[in-house]
């Protein structure tokens, strides 16, 4: 099948016609029989072919099959006779299209080489396209017939040439790099999207419309030619590869890399740039910068150093020597002069830091060390380097620069040594273990095996010595020190408030040194400095070596007398705070003698408190069995009353013969009312009494929910309206925002606080009105009950929620509805349980206004309803 797929269409088509014709010839019915030698002729030519033939009905059975058909199918002659179908040998998915392909070609109107899926007897498929006529008998068709081709191959070459072209499209396109292809007229026949990038113009106004020319610089047009020439002339020393200026659309100037190469049996050329600019520029400031380190290092004042690892010489520069205070002779350009110099604590940590360059860890380092100076001591040096390589990428050199930080560093320790000393403070136990603290911090810095801490005594007139660690000289003090006969070096410091320092290096005059006087064994150098508290001497600090002049410089009289001040600061603070643990102590004891007096009053108060619990437990069950003793008759006897009013009203009263009797009846029938209404007063007494109780006891139960305190308002209101129904003269008005926060309460509790208001401003209020009103915000509600009642005193209004407190104006305005006294103290409990609270603003003959707040719930406004 190979050979057919190379066929062009028009052969192929042309041999379909062919072989079309010769199936007419074979299968057509009226043609000669098979036994005709002609129609067996044809018809072993037919099955001989290297193609699948075919003809088939009008319901989709073969009529005829040749041998290869059979053969690529896996069916046989048998199968076809006893009968093969369209959907036997093809994929479900193309039956359909198969079966209306059928229809239009007996229409005349389909289309040959139409492709679908064929399915073998085995169930493999393969892919196949069909040419085909239609059969006629008599002007009425009979099916189809028609030649097969197996496409497996072809579709296999363009599968194949799909995934090719998709592969270097995307090589193309994805690359990172800048790509384009243009013809032997230079004009670009493709580029990909960072090219468009490079250059500012889009892939529409370039391919096919521009020229690559128009991209480059002037000043390198005739170059890029004249490579293009030598290429298409396959000239070997043209070069691959080189750098040009780029133009953009916006005018702007880029230094392009290219990378150029004819495509094989084409005229065409495939260009790669890689925009270097940012690298140029980089190169470029490098170089600048070179240039302008040398002059930064002359005029920053450091060393220079460069080591040539293979033949192991390092060149120094003048002022890298000269911070070491050393000629040219007297440090060779060696390693190990720099070694030697090197401070033994530093010297492996910092060989490391080499060894990490040179073996190629790092490209650069940086590290803080000490070198010797010629005199002795030391500096602190910032050693930076960096390291070469080779064509091989080994390292073969180093080079830095060496910063004098010595003073940086003693201002650092000078911090940390001030730091360390005032968190001894608090860290150390007491005095001495302060002092041995301070002498371990400043050993960090300076040497202090010989040390001192001298204290003047003002009352005593003397030195004490609080610490000393000496090699030579015993511990001593140094009395009336006011004299001034009385000399020595710590004295000299505590009368001059200054430094002292002292070397037999540069030896002080003889006369200077007769008036300062030398106490105890002389030192080759001693240094000393006074300690100060806001501007008082209190005493003194030193330092001495007794073999090396040279030990202690001018850096360390700067340290030493930097930390005086916090030395002097944490041995007075340290005092103080022994002074306070001394009162501390004291305190204590004090305290501890009047804890064991308390603890026998707590004694006694837990004795009373008990006792008062237990009388509170036994108020408890008498106010209940009281109020059980006293509301069983008071039931009965307002029951009686009341009855016995209803049956004197109705069947006495009406016998009454003369006005004398009907008077008497009359005062009966008042008589047993204030019966009835002062039992129901002492009911209501009772019942409050019993609700006070329970709330202080806290055995109340909180049937707390969420409330639109709107709806509460008008229960209440509803509640009242059969009283105000009674007095006419009373308008009840009601005050309410559109919307409110929700409160999260006991409805019965908050309906009895309303309800209480309510009752009291109708008892007091002869006529006007009775206005509720609400007002909300995020954190409260505030509900107020306002009337326009005889008001209340400002004498009365501090007690007026006190239990069983009345006003001194009187109980009510209606002598029948006289209070408890201790509605206004529940209605406190109830609001103050909630954690809201309730007050009183009244004026006296213009009425009152009670008001109480109830915590809101955030975020839950509503409408009020």
């Amino acid at each position: 099948m190979t050979s057919e797929s190379n066929r062009t269409r028009k052969e192929l088509i042309a041999e379909l016609a062919a072989l079309r014709a010769c199936l007419g010839a074979v299968l057509t019915p009226g043609q000669p029989p098979v036994s005709d030698p002609d129609g067996e002729r044809y018809r072993q030519m037919v099955d001989g072919l290297p193609q699948i033939v075919y003809e088939m009905d009008l319901e989709g059975r073969f009529v005829y099959v040749n041998a290869f058909a059979l053969k690529r199918f896996g069916f046989t002659a048998q199968d076809v006779a006893t009968g093969l179908y369209l959907h036997q040998i093809l994929h479900p998915d193309s039956i359909g299209r198969a079966r209306a392909g059928m229809a239009r070609t007996l229409r005349g109107t389909g289309a040959n080489g139409e492709e679908y899926i064929a399915v073998c007897k085995d169930g493999t498929s393969f892919p196949i396209k069909v040419y085909s006529q239609g059969v006629f008998s008599d002007g009425h068709a009979t099916g189809v017939r028609g030649v097969v081709i197996d496409i497996t191959d072809t579709k296999r070459a363009e599968e194949a040439l799909y995934q090719s072209e998709n592969y270097y499209r995307t090589i193309f396109e994805h690359t990172g790099t800048a790509m384009i292809i243009f013809g032997a007229d230079a004009v670009v026949h493709r580029c990909n999207s960072q090219f468009e990038t490079l250059t500012g113009y889009t892939a529409d106004e370039i391919v096919n419309r521009k020229t690559w020319d128009i991209f480059v610089a002037p000043e390198d047009l005739e170059r890029v030619r004249g490579f293009n020439r030598q290429r298409r002339m396959q000239d070997p020393s043209v070069p691959s590869d080189y750098e040009m200026t780029i133009l953009t659309k916006d005018g702007d100037r880029k230094l392009a890399h290219l990378f150029v190469q004819a495509i094989p049996r084409t005229d065409d050329m495939v260009c790669s740039l890689i925009d270097i600019t940012a690298r140029h520029r980089t190169e470029r400031a490098l170089r600048d910068s070179e240039k302008r380190y040398e002059l930064v290092a002359r005029g920053a004042n450091d060393g220079i150093w460069d080591w040539d690892l293979q033949t192991d010489t390092i060149f120094y520069s003048a002022r890298y020597r000269e911070m070491l205070g050393y000629e040219e002779a007297e440090f060779p350009n060696t390693s190990d002069s720099w070694k030697n110099a090197i401070h033994p604590d530093d010297l492996e940590p910092i060989l490391a830091a080499n060894r990490t360059c040179t073996e190629g860890g790092t490209d650069q380092f940086e590290v803080e060390y000490r070198l010797r100076h010629k005199d002795g001591t030391y500096r602190w040096v910032l050693g930076r380097g960096a390291s070469a390589r080779d064509e091989r990428g080994e390292v073969y050199r180093l080079a830095g620069t060496h910063t004098d930080i010595t003073e940086r560093k003693l201002s650092e320790r000078t911090t940390q040594a001030m730091y360390a000393i005032s968190k001894a403070i608090s860290t150390t136990d007491n005095l001495q273990a302060l002092y041995e603290t301070i002498h371990a911090i400043l050993g960090q810095v300076i040497d202090a095996t010989n040390f001192f801490i001298a204290l003047y005594d003002e009352p005593g007139d003397r030195v004490a010595f609080a610490y000393f660690a000496d090699d030579k000289d015993e511990l001593y003090d140094i009395r009336n020190v006011s004299d001034p006969n009385t000399r020595g070096l710590t004295v000299h410091i505590l009368r001059t408030g200054r430094p002292l320092f002292i070397s037999q290096a540069d030896p002080i005059p003889p006369e200077n040194a007769r008036n300062i006087g030398i106490v105890g064994t002389p030192a080759a150098v001693w240094l000393g400095v006074p300690l100060k508290l806001k501007g008082r001497t209190m005493g003194a600090m030193a330092v001495q070596h007794y073999t090396n002049p040279r030990h202690y410089t001018d850096a360390d009289v700067s340290f030493l007398e930097a930390v005086s001040e916090q030395v002097a600061l944490a041995i007075e603070r340290k005092s103080n705070e022994e002074e306070l643990t001394r009162f501390s102590e004291d305190l204590e004891d004090m305290v501890e003698l009047r804890t064991t007096e308390l603890q026998v009053q707590a004694s006694e108060l837990e004795s009373a408190n008990q006792r008062l619990t237990e009388l509170d437990t036994i108020k408890s069950a008498l106010v209940s069995s009281i109020s059980h003793e006293l509301r069983t008759p008071l039931t009965s006897i307002r029951g009686f009353a009341k009855l016995t009013r209803k049956e004197f009203v109705r069947h006495f009263l009406p016998l009454a013969e003369s006005p004398l009797a009907e008077a008497k009846g009359e005062r009966i029938r008042q008589n047993l009312g204030i019966i009835e209404t002062e039992g129901e007063r002492l009911t209501r007494l009772i019942n409050d009494f019993l609700d006070i109780n329970r709330i202080e006891s806290g055995k109340v139960v909180w049937n707390d929910q969420f409330l639109n305190p709107c709806e509460v308002v008008h229960q209440a209101a509803n509640a009242l309206a059969g009283a105000l129904a009674a007095r006419p003269a009373i308008k009840l008005k009601l005050s309410l925002p559109p919307t409110v926060p929700l409160i999260h309460a006991d409805p019965d509790k908050v309906q009895q606080v309303l309800i209480n208001l309510l009752n009291n401003a109708c008892k007091f209020t002869a006529e006007g009105f009775i206005k509720i009103s609400v007002t909300g915000n995020v954190d409260s509600l505030t509900i107020t009950v306002s009337d326009t009642g005889m008001g209340i005193g400002p004498e009365d209004q501090p007690n007026i929620f006190e239990k069983f407190y009345k006003a001194r104006a009187g109980d009510t305005l209606v002598a029948e509805a006289r209070g408890t006294g201790l509605g206004l103290s529940i209605c406190k409990e109830i609001v103050e349980h909630y954690g809201g609270s309730i007050w009183v603003d009244s004026t006296l003959g213009q009425g009152s206004a009670f008001s109480f707040t109830l915590p809101s719930v955030h975020g839950s406004e509503t409408a009020c309803k």
